[in-house]
């Protein structure tokens, strides 16, 4: 993993909404967008959270509250601990955060825009690119 960068792995282009959004509509976006989570950030520009898919379960089939999940609102259901990463940190301490904070997404931001996140990283992209980068080592020695 020598050399490898958050960069390297992770998926770009980033879905944003912020924390007013209804549920309703950050799923239809999911949908929409074939993502598994979305990236909240208020109107400060500060990040405020992320809504995954399991938070979208947990309201609508799990934690039955006061309201039905059609009128929750993103900041009411959204994680709202969010640990970010550069694209040039190193993919092996990206998974140790991952890890060691029992977390699945890590948000990417330039270190002098922490606001704009340009990217995720998952569990997932970690996996899949290392076995790219495997794949591609087999095909050379061939």
């Amino acid at each position: 993993m020598e050399g490898m960068t958050v960069r390297d792995a992770m998926h770009r282009g980033v879905v944003t909404c912020d924390s007013s959004t209804s549920v309703r509509d950050a799923v239809r976006l999911m949908n929409e967008k074939r993502l598994r989570s979305l990236v909240v950030v208020d109107f400060d520009c500060a990040l405020a959270g992320i809504i995954t898919e399991m938070d979208i379960v947990a309201a609508r089939l799990v934690h039955e509250g006061s309201k039905p999940w059609d009128q929750l609102t993103v900041g009411e259901i959204m994680t709202n601990r969010v640990l970010t990463v550069t694209p040039d940190t190193s993919l092996k301490e990206a998974a140790k955060i991952l890890v060691s904070h029992r977390i699945h997404r890590l948000v990417v931001a330039e270190s002098d825009d922490m606001c704009t996140p340009i990217g995720i990283l998952s569990l997932g992209d970690i996996m899949r690119y290392l076995e790219r980068v495997e794949s591609a080592g087999e095909r050379k020695e061939q």
